[in-house]
């Protein structure tokens, strides 16, 4: 038999230079567009626009790749930066808030987020057609460099100022274009390639597979309160005693919790059922909300932040497997964009709804209306997914 075409160090270039690039557009988006004159309400209104921009147009193209054969996520992705590469320049000049600053900063995130779309399609493209990967060492890898990023650039935007987000925004344009072609000169021939069978549209999907579609509503619920934490991190740190130095070590120590069981998944519950894993990944998320919500000093802030590892870390890794193992192939882009997408609609909902909470109650209120959030969704998620594989 010929041995598969391991392309797991190729791919963690790819996952690294993306989740550097999601570190910059979200992780600091509250620094970047208070530092123009938004405030809460009104950051959170571009955050919801951009995130539920992104979360129409990731699903939308992985349609068409799953429905239209000479449509790959290789022949988007270059587009996709393109675009990112344009709202970063207008980014770069824009004095203050306003118009332009609201437009570039959607398009911003829009584009991030479609682009992971395609980089998960690729992923599972690159399997079909024969190569090795090993996603949670991929993954890790991404979370690594999220580390590096945000304890980098915490400390960059202290010392030099907010202009240096887009500067290096695009300068990880660089590294994802360097990235993709890297692993495509690696890749097995037959990549971006796709079956005669046709997958469906999105609303026929939808009414298809009706628990996967009642799990992603319960993600979206859960996700609703990861991101009123972290699309708004800066406020929490502010509230306990923290600054933008202070969120930067959150945010890269949150995603340093993550590694290690993103780069053992496979070796430890990978060869579990990816369903019972994400149920228990599920429950985590409430704890963490909970303890999130309890937390009144920095050093307390850094203790729930280690519940990172079994909620976020693990459905990281286990939702890729269950779209894989779960839903066919031919339909597998809109799956995987799907189920990241849950986690961007709850970011609209966060940055719209927790936005403006963050500007009449304590940061404690919100973050406890957000456990109760969170409470609600593990619920309906623990009791939609299915534990056995259908195929």
């Amino acid at each position: 038999m010929e041995r598969k075409k391991n392309l797991t160090v190729s791919y963690s270039l790819v996952q690294a230079a993306y989740w550097m690039n999601f570190c910059l557009v979200s992780g600091f988006a509250a620094v970047f567009l208070q530092g123009l004159g938004y405030n809460n309400a009104e950051l959170g209104l571009v955050l919801a626009v951009g995130n539920l921009f992104g979360a129409v147009l990731g699903p939308v193209l992985s349609s068409l790749i799953d429905r239209f054969e000479s449509v790959t996520p290789p022949r988007l992705i270059v587009p996709l930066l393109a675009l990112e590469t344009g709202s970063l320049i207008l980014l770069l000049f824009v004095p203050s808030k306003g118009l332009a600053a609201s437009l570039g900063y959607i398009l911003f995130i829009a584009f991030c987020i479609a682009l992971n779309s395609m980089y998960l399609k690729l992923y599972v493209d690159l399997l079909h057609s024969g190569a090795e990967i090993n996603y949670g060492v991929a993954r890790g890898m991404g979370s690594l460099a999220y580390v590096i990023m945000s304890v980098g650039l915490g400390a960059v935007i202290q010392a030099v100022g907010i202009r240096s987000m887009p500067v290096g925004g695009l300068v990880l344009v660089l590294l994802q274009l360097a990235a993709l072609f890297f692993i495509l000169r690696l890749a097995p021939p037959r990549v971006g390639t796709q079956e005669s069978v046709r997958g469906s549209g999105l609303l026929a999907f939808v009414k298809n597979n009706p628990r996967f579609s009642i799990m992603l509503l319960g993600t979206a619920l859960i996700f609703f309160s990861h991101n009123a934490l972290c699309n708004f991190l800066i406020n929490v740190t502010r509230a306990v005693g923290g600054g933008t130095g202070t969120m930067g070590y959150l945010n890269g120590f949150m995603a340093a919790v993550e590694i290690p069981v993103m780069l053992l998944y496979a070796k430890t519950l990978g060869k579990r059922n990816s369903g019972s894993v994400l149920r228990w990944a599920f429950i985590f998320f409430a704890l963490k909300a909970c303890a999130m919500a309890l937390a009144s000093s920095v050093p307390a802030l850094f203790a729930a932040f280690i519940l990172q590892a079994p909620s976020y870390a693990v459905y990281t890794s286990a939702i890729v497997a269950y779209v894989e193992k779960t839903i066919a192939y031919e339909d597998s882009a809109k799956a995987q964009s799907l189920a990241f997408t849950m986690t961007t609609v709850g970011s609209v909902l966060a940055s719209v709804i927790a936005g403006r909470l963050y500007d009449i109650l304590p940061s404690s209120s919100v973050l406890w209306i957000a456990a109760g959030v969170c409470a609600a969704g593990v619920l309906i998620s623990v009791f939609s997914v299915k534990s056995e594989k259908v195929r």
